[in-house]
């Protein structure tokens, strides 16, 4: 098994791939995140198959966010890969392998938020084991089944959850926590036909997001400028009625003034140069808002 040490170096060159570039204390903060998040999900495994369930739930959320047709072959050849590898492996052997990855993880001891709320994690940074809804109980079966081949074994026999590409992993472990439906069940077996066409779905809205200029699904006009109100039209008919320079009053039909140059209303030009100091104003904002969508998207660590 790999060091923690080479496990940062290959999980910061997949962080720093993208557009998004992160100081030192961000990539600390990154990585006590996915370790964190490893270590409570391995604690909290019941069983060797459920161990298993965790790694899927993971390549579905990679599933969920490519479209393209060859990236989907490339992850469903990834599951393929994993069941080829861990059915032929006995109970034991999977169940051993996850204490090695524990005790390599027993020195990180970091405190995160959505833990805490959740009540999965106490102040002392242990966690919380509550019941998830699957429990495969190895412990009581262990004398049976720890010298058995995963793949002899039926789902049944140890709390269900489908090894299949759109099956039903029955654990919530592994799943993204920071979704609003995490804990939510009964979603049952999705179908292939229709994750395609949702896939395409979504491509083809991001499009349209990218050709409207924006990506953001709800767009909140920044602000409303109103040059033609009914209420300024009253006020310039009302101005044409008052007294001229002269102290004359205007007679209906005249033409005095016609030559003038048109008065500069000052409270437009108020708001023409407030919408022009905002642009710029807006641009240093939203820049600086990129730059720490991704810090809350990790949520705090203590």
């Amino acid at each position: 098994m790999i060091g923690v040490s080479h496990l940062r170096t290959t999980l910061e060159s997949v962080v720093l791939s993208s557009i998004m570039k992160l100081d030192r204390s961000s990539m600390d903060k990154l990585f006590d995140l996915m370790i964190m998040m490893v270590k409570y999900q391995l604690t909290a495994a019941t069983g060797p198959r459920e161990v298993i369930l965790i790694i899927l739930n993971h390549v579905d959320a990679i599933r969920d966010m490519v479209s393209d047709l060859n990236a989907q072959k490339c992850v469903t050849l990834v599951q393929e890969m994993v069941l080829d590898f861990y059915s032929c492996l006995t109970f034991e052997q999977i169940w051993s392998a996850r204490e090695c990855c524990l005790k390599e993880l027993e020195s990180y001891h970091v405190r995160v938020s959505i833990l805490l709320r959740r009540g999965l994690q106490n102040e002392d940074a242990s966690f919380n084991i509550s019941p998830q809804g699957y429990n495969e109980k190895y412990t009581e079966h262990r004398n049976t089944l720890r010298m058995m081949k995963i793949k002899d074994v039926s789902p049944e026999t140890c709390c269900g959850g489908s090894f299949d590409t759109f099956g039903d992993r029955k654990t919530l472990l592994g799943k993204n926590i920071y979704l609003p439906t995490y804990g939510v069940t009964g979603t049952g077996r999705r179908d292939s036909q229709q994750f395609f066409k949702d896939c395409g779905a979504k491509a083809e809205l991001g499009m349209l997001a990218v050709q409207l200029g924006t990506e953001e699904t709800n767009y909140e006009r920044p602000f409303t400028l109103n040059l033609l109100s009914n209420v300024d039209d009253e006020n310039v008919n009302n101005t044409n009625k008052e007294i001229d320079a002269e102290g004359n009053k205007a007679k209906p039909g005249s033409n005095a003034g016609s030559n003038e140059k048109p008065k500069l209303n000052e409270d437009y030009k108020t708001k023409l140069d407030n919408v022009y100091a905002d642009f710029f104003e807006d641009e240093q904002q939203e820049t600086l808002k990129r730059s720490m969508d991704l810090l809350d998207l990790l949520d705090e660590i203590e």
